[in-house]
């Protein structure tokens, strides 16, 4: 019996398969494990500094070797790769032979637009930083090769565009791992249209039958369709921003904005407890993304530190939508499902019976987020899975505060309005009545220059 449980504590129903724990490891391997976000979102260098060090991001591929259409390096992410109507040139064949630029052309190219617009100058389009020119939905999707060792090439058939003519092409190139977790990995990748640099993460599809026949492995493969399904529709500075789904008979990937830096979660074991000014900062910003995600009926039911990316510039993004929920009433019991990591789950996630929870449950992580921020820790740093499900359900009780945290009047209430239950769930403010609390006022003039 784990220390600190009741003997007669009552197991909620389908705990095992569906909660985010430390998987068993033998002796020989053991050592600290950690989720699927908390080892992607580590460290990431900026765009800058890759382009500098190709050769270090991309150590398998020949970097001059000329594989790219000499039309790509644009500001469009999917250029239509068209053999035919080039102008001035009669004899066909040659219109089949197309000029190419090498990957360290593209790079250096987008890297030169990159410099034009951070002095200002007025013929750089600034249209490269928004995110939504570069989604990829419907495109055909193409891996660019360059190493010596023969890979097997898979191109999807995809039906003409519905506008008539070939489907555009997105052209990647995948670099090196910059992620690993418990069922996944995430690559540094470069948009070879663009030359933008973007993120990859793959599951491998279970392929022999015994893989097959493996349920946790091939809930992975079904939550990253569910993952893809859910957000490609979703554009918000505060949202992580999903580009594009690949299946192929080996990987299923998801294409993901480039975000430099780490997560919260990170920063704050580098940095410990955050200024209350950069805690108010980041607290109101997830909040804008959670009133976003909110709005179009979703629930995230897994935010905690390691799940939200701030860049180098302070924006913060909620990410990890592997098992969020899009409901029909958002504010009815979208679900009964016990899912999430436990030290940041709401009373009704624990042990919801037949009445269910809603998006409320988002706002009680919330509240631990904020805790962790304060605190420089996770929520019940000090207790087990077990032994918190037992204080959180039974007994009704939000994480400690702990006694190195001195909380002013204004930060207990906000607090209390983020775990407020003692009646009813619904008792929690909303994420849009939370961003107007007096608590995340900065004062006047403030920046996010670091975490001290």
């Amino acid at each position: 019996m784990t220390r600190g449980v009741p003997a007669n504590f009552p197991a909620p129903p389908n705990f095992m398969p569906q909660l985010r724990l430390p998987r068993p490891r033998t002796p020989k391997t053991r050592h600290k494990s950690t989720t699927f976000e908390e080892s992607t979102w580590a460290h990431r260098p900026p765009p800058e500094d890759v382009y500098d060090r190709l050769e270090e991001f991309f150590p398998e591929h020949d970097l001059d070797k000329p594989v790219i259409e000499a039309n790509s390096g644009g500001t469009s992410p999917t250029a239509v790769d068209h053999t035919y109507g080039i102008p001035n040139i009669v004899d066909r064949d040659k219109a089949l032979v197309r000029p190419k630029k090498s990957i360290r052309i593209v790079a250096e190219e987008h890297k030169k637009r990159i410099d034009r617009v951070s002095r200002g100058d007025p013929s750089a389009d600034n249209s490269i930083w928004r995110k939504r020119s570069t989604k990829l939905w419907g495109s055909r999707i193409e891996e660019v090769d360059t190493s010596s060792q023969t890979k097997a090439n898979y191109n999807k058939t995809l039906p003409d565009s519905p506008a008539g003519g070939p489907r555009p092409i997105f052209k990647w190139v995948r670099g090196e791992l910059i992620g690993k977790g418990t069922y996944g990995r995430v690559y540094l990748a470069l948009n070879a249209t663009t030359g933008e640099m973007i993120a990859v993460k793959q599951v491998e599809i279970p392929i022999t039958a015994s893989d097959r026949k493996d349920n946790r492995q091939m809930s992975f493969v079904q939550a990253l369709k569910m993952e893809s399904e859910t957000l490609k529709d979703l554009d918000h500075p505060h949202i992580v921003q999903y580009l594009g789904f690949e299946e192929t008979p080996t990987f299923l990937s998801i294409f993901l904005e480039y975000v430099p830096g780490g997560s919260v979660g990170s920063c704050l074991r580098d940095h410990g407890k955050f200024d209350e000014e950069v805690t108010k900062s980041f607290t109101g910003q997830i909040l804008e993304g959670l009133e976003y995600l909110h709005s179009k009926n979703i629930i995230h039911r897994d935010l905690k530190a390691d799940n939200i990316l701030v860049e180098k510039t302070g924006i913060c993004k909620i990410s990890d939508f592997g098992i969020s929920k899009r409901t029909d009433d958002l504010n009815g019991m979208a679900s009964t499902a016990m899912q999430g990591t436990v030290f940041w789950m709401a009373p009704e996630v624990i042990h919801p019976q037949k009445k269910g929870y809603n998006s409320k449950i988002d706002i009680w992580s919330v509240g631990c987020v904020v805790l962790e921020m304060w605190a420089g820790k996770r929520p019940w740093s000090d207790d087990e899975a077990i032994t918190v499900m037992f204080k959180v359900y039974q007994n009704k009780q939000p994480p400690p505060i702990p006694s190195d945290v001195v909380l002013s009047d204004l930060a207990k209430d906000f607090k209390d309005r983020c775990f407020a239950m003692q009646v009813d769930p619904e008792d929690r403010s909303s994420a849009a009545d939370l961003q107007l609390h007096p608590y995340l006022e900065l004062p006047e003039g403030w920046v996010f220059n670091d975490f001290k």
